[in-house]
C-alpha cells in the first residue's frame, strides 16, 4: 500500500497530514501496519533541495526508528 504526499510542507504541515490519514486508515478498518518506509526528499521554502548534515558534515542519508515510546505501565497493565 502507497500513501503519497505531493507539495511543498513545513515539517508541522506534514504531521498534521499525516494524521489525517489515520482516518482514512480507521475507515479502511487497517488497525495495524509493519515495515513501514518513509521516503521524503528535504527542500526549502522555495523546492530547491537541501542536504541534511551531521555536525561532521557528513550527509544524513536516513535512520531507522524503534516504534513509539512505550511507557513501563503498559507492561504492567497499568
Amino acid at each position: 500500500m502507497k500513501v503519497k504526499f505531493q507539495g511543498i510542507y513545513t515539517i508541522d504541515e506534514f504531521y498534521q497530514a499525516l494524521l489525517e490519514q489515520r482516518e482514512r486508515f480507521r475507515d479502511l478498518g487497517i488497525k495495524h501496519v509493519r515495515n513501514a518506509n518513509l521516503y521524503c526528499q528535504p527542500v526549502d521554502e522555495y523546492g530547491d533541495p537541501v542536504t541534511p548534515r551531521h555536525r561532521n558534515g557528513d550527509p544524513v542519508n536516513g535512520w531507522n526508528n524503534k516504534g513509539p515510546y512505550k511507557s513501563a505501565a503498559q507492561d504492567f497493565g497499568l
